[in-house]
């Protein structure tokens, strides 16, 4: 069987005050990258790694966000967070090729925190499970893509 050695660049940035966000990236179960992310959006960090694909075969890009406690969000009296710690994906490249807009496919899967979440459900305001569309991450959970091998007729079929 076919194999592709693909080489993904992701630039990530952070919003905190006190903790940085830790993030792990794993290609299916297996992990790649282990850091905390503590730069800016004007001068993000860039994680590089590479991964082979068999052609034919389905793969998963995993950022999952660690790291937050209910002491990184600061709320003020009228309710307003004044201070939070959020993890922000600014760009995504694989094989050289910014995914661009196919950023937005990933679904973000929050783990929310108690006893916020209850009091969430008890207001009957339950939150969803996942979200599309998402490139900010405040609650710890996981952001995952969905691509297949061979990445070039992936990206094909889902551009447009």
């Amino acid at each position: 069987m076919a194999t592709e050695k693909l080489k993904f660049k992701l630039e990530l940035f952070s919003t905190f005050w006190d903790e940085k966000p830790k993030l792990e990236i794993l290609i299916n179960e297996e992990s790649k990258i282990l850091k905390d992310i503590d730069t800016t959006e004007q001068s993000p960090s860039i994680v590089e790694f590479e991964h082979e694909c068999k052609e034919g075969e389905q793969y998963q890009l995993t950022l999952k966000r660690t790291g937050k406690d209910k002491n990184q969000t600061v709320i003020d009296s009228d309710g307003k967070i004044t201070k939070d710690q959020l993890l922000h994906i600014k760009s995504i490249e694989i094989d050289e090729i910014d995914i661009g807009a196919l950023v937005y496919e990933g679904v973000y899967t929050p783990d929310y925190p108690e006893p916020w979440y209850s009091q969430q459900v008890e207001m009957g305001k339950t939150p969803p499970n996942s979200f599309k569309n998402v490139t900010a991450m405040g609650h710890n959970g996981t952001w995952q893509l969905k691509f297949q091998s061979p990445f070039y007729m992936w990206l094909l079929e889902n551009l447009y």
